[in-house]
């Protein structure tokens, strides 16, 4: 009996603790990937899927790189491989700005995801 006097208090705490959280600050349920944020007008998503793999990322709305470019752009001093993903997003953004595209913070229609 205590036990699941104890296992209903716990639950209810959980509960009310998100709620708090919520009420808050609105938690955004509809998160987009990183590359469904990248617009440009006149764009298709096909022809964003292919700039994206043309700037160096997989053919995907996630800006994602293989282990052997991320290890290419990792410097010595770098202590894991944060640092060499992060060099290698900041050139796919500047090639994806130099085909036209603009960062959309929030997502709307014009980003064309799913």
């Amino acid at each position: 009996m205590k036990q699941s006097h104890l296992t209903w208090l716990i639950l209810t705490t959980l509960l009310s603790a998100c709620c708090t959280l919520e009420c808050i600050a609105p938690v955004d349920r509809n998160i987009k990937p990183y590359g469904a944020h990248w617009i440009k007008e006149g764009m298709t998503k096909e022809s964003r899927l292919d700039d994206t793999l043309a700037c160096g990322s997989g053919r995907t709305e996630y800006v994602l790189f293989s282990d052997e470019k991320i290890n290419t752009a990792k410097q010595s001093e770098d202590p894991n491989d944060i640092k060499g993903y992060l060099r290698l997003r900041d050139y796919w953004g500047q090639c994806m700005h130099n085909k036209g595209y603009v960062y959309l913070e929030h997502c709307d229609t014009r980003c064309q995801y799913p």
